[in-house]
Order: structure tokens, then C-alpha cells, then sequence
């Protein structure tokens, strides 16, 4: 009897140690694999809950034919190509361009997030290139997944590198781990005039540790999700916007949070603000979601955004 006990026992803890893997499992799939409102990586695919956000034919330029714009294809230093769109002020009626800036759209999501911003930046005659990082959209993907940051930030220094020689004027503007990628590769990029950081995450870890789906994780399953998600996807976590910031001195940034944000807190923005000892300007919104404040008064975001681009340009 009491040998059958410990044979129960035996399959109890199996079963569970077994379930409990496939969860870990299943949830570092979520965290190398996030899909952004039903996106895929096919960007004719336009879901009702994505054009939602990301308007007609979910910003996809191909269809829309709401800009003149030019496919263009980046080497990156990963090792394959970013194709991306730029969009040229003078062919699009705005007059010669003074610069040019680089949109970098969030995880799980794809350039066709970042068209809602190309009219603005048009009208400050700037030059627009918005691409896929690896892994998102059209983007080869030949290492395992979203890397939160530390395979993203060589594809943004690549993007730098392939506008210095064609503008005077460059900047950068991301959103989550399209923020964290530009504040990581930020200490590479001298020439960038100025950097927009909308809802950035400090680091990989804290971001698993304070997510919302965590809180119910004992202390060591959290740790050992952030394990096994780093070992999938082949990344150490040690490229993170928090260790960047402080070798990072005169780019002025934009930092833009909101409270309401769900996914990272707006205490992470609130801690990089404090680590960066450059120019900068904070605007901690009461509204709006994650990678949606823009969505809650387009005008009030356009004041703002005009506001810090006048104050970097004087």
C-alpha cells in the first residue's frame, strides 16, 4: 500500500512538473512569437481589430496608395536584408526634405503601424523610411524570434548607417521594443538629432517580472521563464535600454508613456528618464493604451511631438 502511495505521489509530480513545463513552454512561445492585434507576416492580411488602429487596409501603403513611396531594402549587420518603405517628402508635395527620420514599429507588429505618422512627418519635410526588424512582417527570420531589444538594435544602427550618407538631419522614433531598440543602439548613433522613445521597457527581465500574467508566478517560475525564453531565442539579455542610457550623453529624447499602459508600466519609462543625464522631455499621458496614445487625440500627441522637434532644431 504505502509503495503504491509513493508510486501516486511519483505520477502527481510528474504530471505536474510535465503541465507545468508545457505552460513555460507555451509562454515562451508568446514572448518570442507576440502578435500585435491578429498581425501577420503577410501585410495584405488587414484582420478588423487591427484596421481598428492601424486604419484603412490596416496601413498597408501597397493598398492604400496614400503616398508615393519607395521599396527599399537595408543590409543589416544580423546578416539579411529589412525591407522597408521611404516615403519622400518632395514626391509626395511637401518640398525637398531637411532631414529624414527612421520609424520603428513595436514587437509582433510590422511597418504598416508606424503609417499613421508619415503625414506629420512629411509636413516637418522630413523624409520617412519605416521598416520590418528581423522576425517581423517580411523580415527573414533565421534566428528564433523577438529578441526585446538586443538583435533589434544592430537592424536600427543598420538603418542609421544607410541614411547618414544620404541626410544631414536623422532621427529615430520607436515604440516598445522599437523604443528600447533605439535607446540601445543609441551610444552608436552620434549623428541622430534627436530620438522619440513612446513606452519603452527598461530591460527583458523587469519587463517579464512586472507584466501583469507574472503576478500570479512564484518568484522562480518568472526567473525560469525569462531562462528558457532567452534560450530559445539565443539572446543573454544583457543589451537593454538601461545599461545603454548612462554611455549615451547629448541625443536629446522624447520619452512619451502612458499610465494606462497595461503591458509595461509607465515606472519603467519613469526610471530611464532618471538614468539619462542628456537633453530631454517627459510626457507621461493619462490615456491611452500600449502603443496607442497617438490613437486617444491625434492633434494633442502632433502639438507635443512638434513642440520637442522645434526645440532640438532651434
Amino acid at each position: 500500500m504505502i509503495r503504491k502511495l509513493g508510486l501516486l505521489a511519483l505520477g502527481v509530480f510528474a504530471a505536474v512538473f510535465v503541465l507545468s513545463g508545457a505552460g513555460l513552454w507555451f509562454a515562451s512561445d508568446q514572448l518570442l512569437f507576440p502578435v500585435w492585434r491578429g498581425a501577420t507576416r503577410d501585410l495584405a492580411d488587414c484582420k478588423p481589430d487591427l484596421a481598428k488602429y492601424w486604419g484603412k487596409d490596416c496601413g498597408n501603403l501597397r493598398s492604400t496608395h496614400e503616398f508615393k513611396f519607395e521599396e527599399v531594402r537595408v543590409p543589416s549587420f544580423n546578416g539579411y536584408e529589412l525591407p522597408g518603405w521611404l516615403i519622400r517628402s518632395a514626391e509626395n508635395g511637401r518640398g525637398t526634405a531637411k532631414g529624414a527620420i527612421l520609424l520603428v514599429p513595436a514587437g509582433g507588429s510590422d511597418r504598416r503601424e508606424e503609417t499613421k505618422y508619415i503625414s506629420f512627418f512629411l509636413g516637418r519635410n522630413l523624409d520617412v523610411l519605416t521598416l520590418d526588424l528581423g522576425c517581423q512582417g517580411e523580415a527573414p527570420c533565421p534566428a528564433p524570434g523577438l529578441t526585446y531589444g538586443q538583435r533589434e538594435s544592430r537592424d536600427v544602427l543598420s538603418a542609421y548607417l544607410y541614411l547618414t550618407d544620404k541626410y544631414e538631419k536623422l532621427y529615430a522614433m520607436g515604440s516598445s521594443v522599437g523604443a528600447a531598440s533605439i535607446l540601445i543602439a543609441l551610444p552608436e548613433m552620434p549623428r541622430l538629432t534627436a530620438a522619440i522613445a513612446e513606452n519603452p521597457m527598461a530591460s527583458f527581465q523587469q519587463l517579464i517580472r512586472e507584466a501583469p500574467q507574472s503576478q500570479s508566478l512564484p518568484d522562480w517560475a518568472a526567473d525560469l521563464l525569462i531562462k528558457l525564453a532567452m534560450l530559445r531565442g539565443r539572446f543573454d539579455g544583457l543589451s537593454s535600454a538601461e545599461n545603454s542610457l548612462p554611455l549615451a550623453r547629448s541625443t536629446p529624447i522624447y520619452f512619451i508613456h502612458s499610465k494606462a499602459d497595461e503591458i509595461v508600466s509607465y515606472r519603467q519609462a519613469q526610471a530611464l528618464v532618471e538614468l539619462y543625464t542628456g537633453p530631454k522631455t517627459v510626457w507621461f499621458s493619462d490615456k491611452g493604451g500600449h502603443a496607442a496614445i497617438w490613437d486617444v487625440d491625434h492633434a494633442d500627441y502632433e502639438n507635443r511631438l512638434a513642440a520637442f522637434l522645434d526645440s532640438v532644431q532651434k
